[in-house]
């Protein structure tokens, strides 16, 4: 399965100011100070959000396009300060042929949006 989640931390407030806007609720959050394993802790408060879903990955960016425009008519955005939003792509094993070639394409104006958005991205593949 391909997806992409956005996850977002930083300031309390401003996260919660976010929160009560935004498309879809939250997979996951955590605070600050809370335990994150290894003996470590969370440097500040965040939350994940799963902004897409498909078995195709080049079905992702139509619905990231979707779920962003969603957020910008709310008035959501992340290039506020002391806020970091990662969107990030998590690329499964390729289900068939067919399917290998097709590519995940992210047109310059998709990149402008994250941009304007103040969202980085992240891609990663599984085997």
């Amino acid at each position: 399965m391909n997806m992409a989640k956005l996850t977002v931390h930083g300031d309390d407030r401003t996260l919660t100011s976010i929160l009560e806007v935004l498309p879809s609720e939250p997979e996951r959050q955590w605070r600050k100070g809370e335990p994150k394993g290894a003996g470590r802790v969370h440097l500040d408060s965040g939350f994940e959000v799963l902004v897409a879903e498909a078995s195709q990955a080049q079905v992702l960016p139509s619905r990231i396009r979707s779920y962003l425009a969603e957020c910008r008519s709310r008035g959501v955005s992340f290039s506020m300060p002391r806020i970091v939003a990662e969107l990030q792509f998590q690329l499964g094993a390729v289900a068939s042929p067919a399917t290998a070639s097709a590519p995940l394409d992210l047109p310059l104006g998709d990149l402008a949006v994250f941009s304007e958005m103040g969202i980085s991205l992240s891609v990663a593949a599984r085997a």
